[in-house]
């Protein structure tokens, strides 16, 4: 009887910590602030598409579609791991986390919620928190286990593995078009993503009932403290914008570099168990490591010549809107259409004139990124986009669509 009634004890003290964690999480300005920053975020950059191309090309929060279902995926499977083991944070840890977070996702460039940057900066924080805990106006224990920093730099790996899957994931139609003026003074456009996620994580923490209750739990030790849960907001941005390939090829490059970053960083930080100053190294590291991709691949896309400019033989697709006809019949970004209605384009004046031949059909003779040409043909609707929906990157005339037909 009385193992029973501690059997429910323990049931009700693990629903009362998960509440309450849940409750933490809500109450985390990061949460909020998150949604807040992608929202206004997502206004500049349709206000940025209605002045290049004249008309809204993605929706709102498109930066965070998609997303979803890996990061939950994703905060599950580390949130288990976590528990499992017992990884335990303190206050220090998880309040130099927020508000290293908080002050990056200020800056409104994704670029900087990478996890070397986030984690990275806030461990050089609390490094350094012997020098200025004593001019914060509350008391607060600056004593980090090796146990927490070698968990901490080991999520750090694990972040930066989980962009890298970001990365591979991005599709063909997934990336934010933009035109600009090339170094010759010709219209070029090139591809921006731009995405960001939000991971629940849960870890102990110092506040609550929880004790041991099993031999083998927590298998990394927590002595006689008692814990609570916390469920804490990780934010993980992308930023790269691409110029000299296409997006999807060019970006599945990079995920593979970060991809042997991040086992490097694991690497390292997992030898800080044994080494502590292999925590600092793994920081140390990612910091360095993340940059320096970042700035390789850059040079390397300046290098190459636009892949999105004016060519004589076709016009190159930038864009494609969604829920148009376009899109229908499968265009993708970085095709080459050649024939509109068997007239072979070399413009958009000459694209639109060719489209205006038959105003209830057309076929189009595309050439696809593996250089094989295809065909592909549509009934056209009263009503539906004039344009079919295809964005190119030299700047639209203005065509008087009557005179074309």
């Amino acid at each position: 009887m009385y193992e029973i009634e501690g059997e429910w004890m323990k049931m009700d003290m693990w629903l009362t910590e998960i509440v309450n964690g849940i409750g933490r999480f809500f109450l985390n300005p990061l949460f909020y602030l998150f949604f807040i920053i992608v929202f206004f975020s997502s206004l500049k950059r349709i206000k940025k598409e209605r002045n290049m191309f004249g008309s809204k090309i993605y929706d709102v929060l498109d930066e965070i579609r998609y997303t979803w279902k890996s990061s939950l995926l994703f905060s599950l499977i580390i949130s288990l791991v976590s528990v499992g083991f017992g990884v335990s944070f303190s206050y220090i840890i998880v309040g130099a986390l927020s508000v290293t977070t908080l002050l990056l996702l200020l800056t409104n460039k994704f670029s900087w919620l990478s996890a070397p940057y986030t984690f990275g900066f806030s461990y050089l924080l609390l490094l350094l928190a012997p020098y200025y805990i004593d001019y914060l106006p509350f008391q607060v224990d600056v004593a980090i286990t090796t146990n927490e920093r070698v968990a901490f730099t080991i999520l750090m790996g694990i972040f930066l593995l989980y962009e890298s899957y970001m990365l591979l994931k991005v599709q063909q139609n997934e990336t934010f078009p933009e035109r600009m003026q090339g170094t010759r003074g010709k219209v070029i456009g090139q591809h921006r993503l731009k995405k960001v996620s939000l991971i629940p994580i849960v870890t102990l923490f110092p506040i609550g009932e929880l004790t041991s209750f099993a031999e083998w739990w927590p298998v990394i030790p927590i002595g006689d403290q008692k814990f609570g849960l916390i469920f804490f907001p990780i934010i993980i941005g992308v930023e790269q914008v691409i110029r000299g390939a296409l997006p999807k090829k060019a970006l599945n490059s990079l995920a593979q570099s970060l991809l042997i970053l991040s086992f490097v960083v694991i690497g390292a930080a997992i030898t800080g168990y044994f080494l502590p100053v292999f925590t600092l190294l793994s920081v140390v590291i990612a910091l360095i490591g993340r940059e320096w991709l970042a700035i390789r691949f850059k040079m390397k896309d300046r290098q190459k010549r636009p892949f999105f400019s004016l060519e004589q033989d076709g016009l190159r697709i930038l864009a494609i809107i969604p829920a148009t006809p376009a899109a229908e019949i499968g265009l993708q970004v970085g095709e080459k259409i050649v024939k509109v209605n068997g007239c072979i384009v070399h413009s958009e004046q000459t694209f639109y004139e060719a489209l205006q031949l038959n105003r209830a059909y057309c076929k189009l003779d595309v050439i696809d990124d593996r250089g094989e040409i295809r065909f592909v043909q549509r009934a056209l609707y009263e009503g539906e986009h004039h344009e079919l929906g295809i964005v190119f990157c030299t700047q639209s005339p203005q065509i008087d669509l009557s005179e074309a037909k």
